[in-house]
């Protein structure tokens, strides 16, 4: 790992250009600076993505980003999810699946069904209509991630994963 005078700057963390007193708040090579470094150079690189994919396959298919990702998320599965189930899986609040997942259903993207095990609430599954969507969706999302990863080697994909869900991890309370 590089250390931190030797990083290259980049656009989105060139702070030295526009933050004069960025310093007084985080002193140069410190901890606390590589973590605000860090977690500044995540934000840029998850919204840039977030912005291409997003324009990306709504361009070609109409769907919205909470749309597709949830969808994803039921194709992944082959058997039918709660709601609660599935906002766990995506990282969403139930509130705001609930509204993604009735703008699916009014697509025929996916249908509720009974819960056998419990009555008070429904399961979700994909329809053949949502599969034909996931098809559609698929090859515009992979080349262009392909495109927004073309950089890094295998080996680096695979460490920046292991990293990112280190990060990701739910902390102890």
């Amino acid at each position: 790992m590089m250390g931190h005078e030797t990083m290259p700057k980049t656009q989105s963390d060139n702070l030295a250009r526009w933050a004069n007193l960025y310093g007084d708040f985080y002193p140069e090579g410190t901890r606390r600076d590589l973590e605000f470094r860090l977690t500044r150079s995540l934000i840029f690189a998850a919204r840039r993505w977030t912005t291409r994919s997003e324009e990306t396959v709504k361009a070609a298919t109409g769907l919205s980003r909470a749309r597709w990702q949830t969808l994803f998320s039921i194709a992944f599965i082959d058997t039918p999810v709660t709601i609660l189930q599935l906002a766990e899986r995506v990282g969403v609040q139930w509130p705001t699946l609930v509204r993604t997942l009735n703008g699916l259903e009014e697509g025929g993207f996916i249908q509720r069904i009974d819960n056998p095990d419990d009555r008070r609430s429904r399961r979700i599954q994909i329809t053949p209509e949502g599969r034909a969507m996931v098809a559609r969706v698929q090859p515009v999302l992979d080349p262009a991630r392909s495109a927004a990863l073309a950089a890094l080697s295998d080996d680096e994909l695979g460490e920046m994963t292991a990293l990112m869900d280190r990060i990701a991890k739910p902390q102890p309370e």
